[in-house]
């Protein structure tokens, strides 16, 4: 019996399984289509979870050939199923989030206002391109099924809430730029913008809203 049990990426890799056979190419490209944005490990582990997933016992291997070329094919195995099942009925963790401009903005008194600001704009322009990759995918599973038309009601619900994230960071980078739109620096507002500082951190407010921020 297997007694390793898979990561998480590991699980989404039995997830895709779960819907056909599939080959290494196949999987990983699979795993790059939105779920990076989702689980960034899973684009970094999406060859070497393939692996470890054979030796415990969770997938299948066999060949194929076109001509004399080979390609490895992997299937779910009982136990991967099993495993995959399990899973689903453990507690999930809770969400974090892995969020490289938001650690800027943390450090930011060690750089420039400009700085600043530009790691703000970044933010915005990423935000957007995310948020219309996630409209771009709604529209394919809308329109054609998707690639697993049998999940397009699961897909709809991840693909809301990764909108509406999108959505949330670009508000607040929004927010944010108006914001430091006054500060000279990035040291000297902890001491001359006290009020605005203790506005921003007011509990229970939604603060770019109440500051009158509408979206485009």
């Amino acid at each position: 019996m297997p007694d390793r049990e898979p990561s998480i990426t590991g699980y989404l890799t039995l997830g895709l399984l779960a819907a056909g056979d599939r080959s290494a190419y196949q999987l990983a490209e699979q795993l790059g289509r939105g779920v990076g944005e989702l689980w960034p490990s899973a684009d970094r582990g999406r060859y070497a979870v393939l692996g470890r997933l054979h030796e415990a016992g969770y997938v299948a291997t066999r060949q194929e050939y076109t001509g004399k070329r080979a390609r490895t094919i992997y299937s779910l195995t009982a136990a991967g199923r099993e495993a995959l099942a399990a899973w689903l009925t453990t507690p999930a963790r809770t969400p974090t989030l892995e969020f490289e401009g938001m650690v800027r903005v943390l450090l930011s008194d060690q750089g420039s206002i400009d700085d600043l600001r530009r790691t703000l704009a970044q933010t915005r322009e990423q935000a957007l391109a995310n948020r219309e990759l996630f409209a771009r995918y709604a529209a394919y599973i809308s329109t054609t099924g998707g690639t697993f038309p049998e999940r397009r009601h699961l897909f709809a619900l991840a693909n809301t809430f990764m909108i509406g994230h999108y959505d949330h960071i670009v508000a607040w980078a929004d927010w944010a730029e108006q914001q430091v739109e006054s500060w000279p620096d990035t040291v000297t507002p902890a001491t001359t913008h006290e009020e605005q500082v203790r506005e921003m951190l007011s509990p229970g407010r939604d603060a770019w809203r109440a500051s009158g921020h509408t979206e485009d």
